[in-house]
């Protein structure tokens, strides 16, 4: 029978402090990244989704661009989005069908002085 030396079982203790202090700071930086680029995509998905509804619906093909733009805006006050630009809504008209593109850069801190930034180009039919 092989007996256990103490200094294997000193060895086996687990995580270090340092160790421990690193895992900690990854998962920080993670869920900091995690919190400022998620509602960036939820945002964007709920802007592409109204557009997609409006062409789905029929009622695009029937609108100005001021009237698409009015739809929107109302629909983003209600969702509480206040900083989209509605002049990246560009609508086009191709045998009597409208096709809508979103495009648009969004620009958000991470730490300090570094920032993600995001670029969108959606065209719905």
């Amino acid at each position: 029978m092989k007996i256990l030396r103490k200094t294997n079982l000193r060895s086996q203790r687990g995580v270090s402090k340092t160790g421990l202090l690193l895992i900690a700071v990854l998962l920080g930086f993670f869920f900091t990244f995690g919190l400022k680029v998620g509602p960036i995509y939820v945002d964007h998905n709920l802007i592409v989704g109204l557009c997609q509804d409006l062409i789905d619906n029929g009622e695009a093909n029937n609108m100005t661009v001021s009237d698409l733009r009015n739809r929107v805006s109302s629909s983003l006050q209600i969702n509480n989005i206040a900083d989209f630009d509605l002049s990246s809504i560009r609508v086009r008209r191709e045998r009597d069908e409208a096709i809508i593109t979103v495009a648009y850069e969004k620009s958000v801190p991470l730490i300090a002085n570094l920032s993600i930034v995001a670029v969108f180009d959606s065209t719905l039919e």
